[in-house]
């Protein structure tokens, strides 16, 4: 169909195409002009179905309405249902949404942030980082604002769970299910990288409860693994081969869960007998008859949190972290 022009709306309405512009950009008041002329050039604009050119209004003001948001998944439901509000919030704002997924890689980040500056973005949305300060730099030099996201705490204002405190609560609970499940053994932890800092941090918070129970953490019981279903698969079947003191296993993210869920056909006996922790949520886990408890975060509250951020105008004197509350999920109850 073909869009119908301001010429086009000037034509119908007998009006100059000047004050047809003034009207349809929301300047009618600024301009004097009469309700009667408005309404009727209103009504022949929904009529007719225009709508505007934004990016010729965007070089007139000279703003881009482009934001940017990069996530590191959208395999990952967490950073999808994520993606999903920022589109319909950008959308709905009548701004250009811009998605890229950076696979936890610092050099594809680094690239996808240097895309945004040549596009002029007005905001960059940052999600779960691994170069936070180099990317966080390079917006500072392009005087592009940013905000952060699933993140710890650095120059920029940062929407976020606490994952320290969200990690050891899900811990406790979990070792609180081991006891009265007199289950015997150890807590392994697998998912993520060393170098990963949101990681770091729900490491930080398994191996603190851990402690206040009095169990000791050897570095064995950290298992790495890239953010990737396969990998992680590949991971839980070694730890499995290699390890029979097995009590509980706290996963890092949906995405090792899957690894688990692939794996599963392969021993699913053993992992019957195992208590999980999972640091996020997905109804499926209703369905697999096992005993899981989660970590239910709420993307969409982080990402509406950080678009009010952006569309209150948030100085830089103003940063600060905005910490999102979270939900323990109970293993599911089956019947008997």
């Amino acid at each position: 169909m073909k869009r119908t022009s301001l010429k086009e709306i000037s034509r119908i309405t007998g009006f100059s195409v000047t004050t047809v512009s003034m009207v349809l950009n929301g300047r009618a008041e600024e301009f004097n002009i009469a309700e009667k002329t408005k309404l009727r050039i209103l009504e022949a604009a929904e009529k007719h179905n225009y709508r505007p050119n934004l990016h010729a209004r965007n070089l007139r003001n000279k703003t881009s309405n482009i934001l940017g948001l990069m996530v590191p998944a959208l395999t990952n439901r967490f950073f999808s249902s994520m993606a999903e509000t920022f589109e319909k919030l950008a959308r709905d704002n009548d701004k250009f949404a811009l998605i890229t997924v950076t696979h936890h890689d610092p050099e594809e980040e680094l690239n996808a942030v240097e895309y945004f500056v040549s596009q002029n973005a007005d905001c960059v949305f940052t999600a779960n980082p691994t170069a936070l300060s180099e990317v966080s730099e390079i917006c500072s030099n392009a005087g592009i604002e940013q905000i952060v996201i699933d993140s710890p705490e650095g120059d920029k204002c940062t929407v976020t769970t606490d994952n320290f405190t969200a990690a050891r609560d899900l811990t406790e609970r979990l070792l609180k299910s081991i006891n009265e499940a007199q289950c015997a053994g150890r807590v392994y932890y697998i998912g993520g990288m060393e170098t990963h800092s949101v990681t770091q941090q729900r490491l930080q918070g398994f191996v603190k409860a851990l402690e206040e129970e009095g169990r000791a953490f050897a570095s064995d019981q950290f298992v790495p693994t890239p953010f990737d279903p396969q990998a992680a698969s590949e991971a839980f079947a070694q730890l499995f081969k290699k390890k029979t003191d097995i009590s509980g296993i706290f996963i890092n993210s949906l995405n090792i869960m899957e690894g688990l869920i692939r794996y599963f056909p392969e021993n699913a006996e053993a992992c019957r007998a195992v208590r999980y922790g999972v640091f996020d949520y997905h109804p499926i886990m209703g369905l697999l008859n096992l005993n899981v408890l989660s970590v239910m975060q709420d993307a969409d509250r982080m990402m509406q949190t950080a678009y009010e951020i952006y569309a209150g105008g948030t100085t830089d004197a103003e940063r600060r972290v905005f910490h999102v509350p979270y939900r323990i999920i109970p293993p599911p109850v089956f019947p008997r």
